[in-house]
């Protein structure tokens, strides 16, 4: 997709009922109010536009200075220093996001075992609160091996309706200090930006007849 070139057409894309657009100056930001209202889409248009807020396609009677303000806000959030960078490829997005359909999993966690990424899918609803998941609803877990080199520790947890969201293609992804995880690719100038949500997948425990103890995979958050 091409640089979306003056309000009109950025409003007739993201202008929906469940999302405010924010532009100012050159800039635009779109908000959801829906389940992913952790992602921000950002993007350029041509025209100088004035700092102004849309609830869907109408305006609000927000003033330009606090427009402004927010927009501010906005730009911190991908200044931040980053932690790590990686690039996922369109068959690693296509197989996380047969894995989220298939265990209608809430969310997924993006860690590093050495220098190599790993990736897990998670259905958070079913966990109990102490992190311990039932053998027989085990299949609630998907973890994922790739090739992709990390060069630094890290572990970061984004919602899978904000990630089904992402484009089908090869993505890069930075995540920053303030756990803001930053993903863009070369075919537009949007940029989406997903806050961590810091929870990680349970252990699995079982009883073992054999050995009269009850047992637990443990897959520890880095």
């Amino acid at each position: 997709m091409k640089t979306l070139t003056n309000k009109k057409q950025i409003l007739k894309q993201f202008g929906t009922d469940h999302r405010q657009v924010l532009f100012c100056k050159t800039h635009f930001a779109v908000f959801s109010r829906e389940k992913h209202a952790d992602l921000i889409i950002v993007g350029r248009c041509l025209s100088q536009t004035k700092a102004s807020l849309y609830s869907g396609s109408t305006l609000t009677a927000t003033p330009s200075a606090d427009c402004q303000h927010l927009w501010a806000k906005v730009e911190e959030l991908s200044l931040t220093r980053a932690v790590t960078s990686f690039s996922l490829s369109a068959l690693v997005m296509q197989k996380l996001r047969k894995a989220i359909k298939e265990l209608n999993a809430t969310h997924l966690r993006f860690y590093n075992e050495g220098n190599t990424l790993k990736i897990v899918v998670f259905d958070y609803v079913k966990f109990h609160a102490e992190y311990r998941l039932p053998r027989k609803i085990s299949q609630t877990v998907r973890y994922h091996e790739t090739s992709v080199v990390v060069r630094d520790d890290f572990s970061i947890t984004l919602l899978a309706f904000s990630f089904d969201s992402l484009p089908s293609d090869y993505l890069d992804f930075r995540i920053g200090e303030n756990g803001v995880c930053q993903v863009s690719y070369a075919k537009n100038d949007l940029k989406y930006l997903m806050r961590d949500q810091k929870l990680v997948e349970p252990m699995t425990v079982f009883h073992s007849p054999q050995v009269d103890r009850s047992i637990c995979f443990v897959f520890a958050p880095k």
